[in-house]
């Protein structure tokens, strides 16, 4: 979570985290626009995430996670609504697997605790690369993203975004309320979707600043190994493109095409 210089005339971006968000905020802080950047006024979204691990609940206990609750929800949230007539809220979507994996890797600092924490780390197997998958598999929260809208937007602001139609051929909608207007963006189709970013933010250009990628971090290597081997199960597979998320912002031939990439038929 990070804080504008201002309250005043500013935009919220505001999702559900490795959507390709920071690109849209590195670029608007160049260009002087007042950010505020947040995956949740609830929790830190690494807690929610990393719930069952140990690791995550040293590194967020108790105290933590209802001073970042308190200072989100009470103070930001209500000073935004306050200081804007109507406040622009940027969001976006991203395939869930994909999502998933680049978050892991985002925290991977909490799994690889836990591994030497569980697990014998004189055996070859406990510490080879395929040991991530066993991690990624049991100890980490897959369906949060898919949740994220019900779990997070929806409690915080009181707008279901399910109850207005979402253009999945374009990849974008824009939801407008008394009190807020929306811009809602699938992360694949972004880089097509330039002027409507910028006809929505009200300036008159829109680039991206590539940032927060996953295969120039000190994980590369690993990251990397992981997208090219990893093969889900139907079950897993099924139980994420089957949610009323996918199929929300997610076309059927988009669908078809994601199963295919991971189900590597």
């Amino acid at each position: 979570m990070r804080l504008p210089k201002e309250f005043k005339n500013s935009v919220l971006i505001y999702q559900m985290g490795k959507v390709g968000s920071t690109s849209i905020e590195t670029y608007l802080n160049q260009n002087e626009y007042n950010v505020f950047h947040s995956h949740s006024f609830r929790n830190p979204i690494m807690y929610d995430q990393f719930k069952g691990l140990k690791s995550v609940r040293g590194f967020f206990p108790l105290h933590k996670r209802l001073k970042y609750k308190m200072i989100t929800n009470l103070y930001s949230k209500q000073m935004l609504l306050k200081m804007n007539n109507k406040l622009k809220i940027i969001s976006l979507v991203r395939e869930p697997i994909s999502r998933n994996i680049s978050i892991f890797f985002q925290g991977l600092h909490f799994p690889i605790y836990d591994m030497n924490r569980m697990y014998n780390n004189r055996f070859n197997n406990n510490t080879s690369k395929d040991m991530l998958k066993r991690m990624f598999l049991n100890h980490f929260n897959h369906e949060y993203g898919i949740n994220w809208f019900d779990y997070e937007f929806k409690k915080v602001f009181s707008v279901d975004v399910y109850q207005y139609p979402f253009d999945q051929e374009k990849g974008y909608t824009i939801i407008n309320t008394d009190k807020l207007e929306i811009l809602l963006l699938q992360m694949e189709k972004m880089g097509d979707l330039k002027e409507e970013i910028a006809s929505f933010l009200e300036i008159d250009d829109f680039n991206f600043v590539r940032v927060n990628d996953g295969s120039q971090k000190w994980y590369a290597e690993a990251y990397s190994y992981f997208k090219e081997t990893f093969v889900p199960s139907e079950n897993y597979v099924n139980k994420l493109y089957n949610s009323k998320f996918m199929n929300h912002f997610y076309s059927g031939e988009d669908i078809r095409k994601f199963k295919q990439k991971w189900m590597k038929f």
